[in-house]
């Protein structure tokens, strides 16, 4: 059968933005120690009642440790300015932003360049910098994930009450036990 390049080979392109959280998840898994993740979740307010939806929230250490947020977006431009711009809102230690990349999704020179210079991922002032996870189809048309850019530490504040009180209320997604 023949494909026009109107309509991509099936297993190929874009997917659906919540195929993509199990593999950023899985890729977090493997740098943290004990996680608990939660996907599209309301994390904490930094400013009155305003409560920010992020699409992963990852506590390490079996959630006695630092928090991780993950603002997942369909491209790389759109993730360096609206994914960026979502988390540098949230309360986290860590902040990541994800985007559909290798096999899905065609990556734009001037975002890769955008990337490279890591500019539009540092705060105006302060320490930290957003990390960048790239979702890629692996072979056999699963996806994968791989950090492109590793988060760097943002000062959170005394954030401590505001995970005690989300995990009260909260059942993890995704849970690993010592």
């Amino acid at each position: 059968m023949a494909y026009s390049t109107d309509h991509p080979k099936p297993g190929r392109g874009p997917v659906r933005q919540e195929r993509c959280y199990e593999p950023v998840a899985h890729c977090l898994i493997r740098a943290l120690m004990l996680p608990k993740v939660y996907f599209e979740r309301a994390w904490p307010p930094t400013k009155g009642t305003y409560f920010a939806r992020a699409d992963v929230v990852a506590f390490d250490r079996a959630g006695t440790g630092d928090v991780h947020v993950v603002e997942i977006k369909r491209s790389l431009p759109i993730a360096l300015v609206d994914g960026v711009r979502a988390v540098m809102a949230m309360p986290a230690h860590y902040r990541w932003v994800a985007y559909q990349g290798q096999g899905l999704l065609p990556v734009s020179p001037q975002a890769m360049l955008s990337l490279l210079s890591e500019r539009p991922l540092l705060p105006k002032k302060g320490m930290g910098r957003v990390g960048v996870i790239e979702v890629v189809r692996m072979a056999g048309g699963d996806l994968g994930a791989n950090i492109r850019l590793k988060a760097e530490r943002f000062q959170s504040g005394d954030i401590d009450a505001l995970v005690q009180d989300f995990q009260r209320r909260e059942k993890s997604d995704i849970e690993f036990k010592e």
